[in-house]
């Protein structure tokens, strides 16, 4: 029987309340305790957990609902995997990685690399009888963030595919994937030149990724689950958009009141503040350098009223503006790669 971790409904909670539903109910109906989530590393039938989020998507009539739950989170929520993916030589390496340690995430999805001479693809290879909607545009979304963020933002690949047609919340798709994309076709997975597979990971460093392989055979990986800070930080990704980043929505947003989100982020040593220029800076780094969104746009999906305002608080932020910025390291990593 295929399963998988808690980790995997890495901000399930949060995207439910987004759409208006009640996630405990949902996992009320799906037979899966509320306390299951406490342990990213707890296992449960992978049935079950596909159909909850099959469910929470026909429920919300949202059919990027799992490309909102892989939008919150971040490269680093991975865990110590993400240590020594962002120390490897190049993406060929990083793609040999994540089948080696495959084990540590799921058995539900694999990845099967076909290289040629000229062009190369690799396809998100899900169980028989398993491979719904939501669960390839998961798997689809988690693993761009992990293969264009452990590269810097340096490399993306020429095209994205999807077997399933299009969605209709079509724009979700294209700000997560700034690519060419392609429905209805034959695979779902990703296409590039082979020779990009090469390209070197800009931080790569031989001794560290060493350091982090010695860790991962020693220690069993911990979830993606988070203290509440990390749940926060979750919803005011979805919220940003949409300009509603005030203390009490995004309380609301987590199931709570403002005054107890604040004490417990309190007793984590944070603060609603510090979360919330945290995400917006890691949040415009991405968009930037992963990218060639206006700046206009990028301001508007952070949820400033207006470029100007966006482009006074990260000049504050980095000492100048986002298109220098934008331009200085994307030459910076033109200059690594060439």
């Amino acid at each position: 029987m295929h399963e998988v971790r808690a980790a995997a409904l890495t901000g399930f909670i949060e995207v439910s309340y987004f759409v208006g539903l009640d996630p405990f109910e949902l996992l009320r109906q799906a037979n899966i305790s509320a306390r299951f989530l406490d342990d990213g590393e707890n296992r449960h039938a992978a049935r079950p957990i596909i159909e909850l989020i099959e469910a929470a998507a026909a429920q919300s009539h949202c059919d990027s609902f799992a490309l909102l739950m892989a939008e919150t989170r971040s490269f680093a929520s991975l865990g110590p995997i993400s240590l020594l993916l962002q120390h490897l030589g190049t993406i060929d390496e990083v793609l040999d990685t994540l089948n080696e340690y495959r084990r540590l995430m799921n058995d539900v999805v694999s990845l099967e690399c076909i290289r040629g001479k000229d062009s190369s693809v690799f396809c998100w290879v899900i169980a028989p009888g398993l491979e719904t909607t939501q669960v390839i545009d998961l798997a689809m979304s988690v693993g761009f963030r992990i293969l264009t963020e452990a590269l810097g933002g340096s490399w993306v690949p020429e095209t994205v595919h999807f077997r399933h047609p299009p969605p209709a919340d079509l724009p979700t798709f294209r700000r997560y994937f700034p690519v060419n994309m392609e429905f209805d076709s034959k695979f779902s997975g990703f296409s590039c030149t082979t020779d990009s597979l090469s390209a070197p990971v800009p931080q790569a460093d031989p001794m560290m990724a060493e350091h982090a392989r010695r860790l991962l055979e020693l220690m069993p990986l911990r979830g993606e689950y988070a203290p509440v800070s990390d749940a926060t930080r979750r919803a005011i990704s979805l919220l940003l958009g949409n300009g509603a980043t005030k203390l009490s929505t995004v309380a609301a947003n987590l199931g709570m009141n403002a005054r107890t989100l604040q004490r417990r982020l309190a007793m984590e040593g944070s603060s609603f503040e510090t979360l919330l220029n945290f995400t917006r800076r890691d949040l415009a780094e991405r968009f930037l350098l992963a990218s060639m969104q206006p700046v206009g746009l990028i301001a508007d999906m952070l949820g400033y009223s207006s470029t100007g305002a966006f482009g006074r608080w990260f000049a504050c932020e980095y000492g100048e503006p986002p298109s220098v910025w934008r331009k200085r390291n994307r030459g910076r990593e033109q200059d690594r790669d060439s």
